[in-house]
């Protein structure tokens, strides 16, 4: 009996310890994606007060929530580690963007370059990263934006 502790108690101690395990990357990924979400949110914000197309306005709902979810997690993480928690940038993204009938277009273009700099972000990490959960959600951030990004250039051409 106690043999089957220990046995389960290694299996839990390893189990943790390969989820836990943090380097610098994964705390600078965390912090630089935590900053990038929020810059997301802001110019999802706009689209959803300006945005002329069910898509785009359905799409800010969509990422306001998912980014959202993904800062709470990721600071949660940064937190564990003693880690800084960035700000709320003050810079308002999206806010240089004309509302009327281009403001889709010009939004979706934006939100275009800003997906594609969450991908180069994500597979960094997954270069260096040791955090499993960590590495997890890049591989998530990878597929979705990857897919949203498929999904605008459909939208737009």
């Amino acid at each position: 009996m106690a043999l089957l502790g220990l046995v389960l108690a290694a299996g839990c101690a390893a189990s943790a310890d390969s989820t836990s395990t943090h380097v610098q990357a994964d705390v600078v990924f965390s912090q630089e994606m935590i900053t990038h979400h929020q810059q997301t949110i802001q110019l999802a914000e706009v689209a959803a007060k300006s945005g002329k197309s069910p898509y785009v306005r359905d799409l800010s709902t969509k990422l306001i929530a998912e980014e959202k979810a993904d800062i709470d997690m990721m600071s949660s993480w940064l937190q564990s580690w003693n880690e800084k928690v960035p700000p709320a940038p003050t810079d308002q993204m999206g806010a240089d963007l004309k509302a009327g009938s281009g403001f889709d277009k010009e939004w979706l273009s934006a939100l275009s370059g800003h997906l594609e700099h969450g991908v180069m972000m994500a597979e960094t990490v997954k270069k260096s990263g040791k955090h499993g959960p960590t590495l997890e959600l890049a591989d998530k951030i990878i597929k979705a934006q990857k897919a949203e990004l498929a999904e605008i250039a459909k939208q737009a051409g």
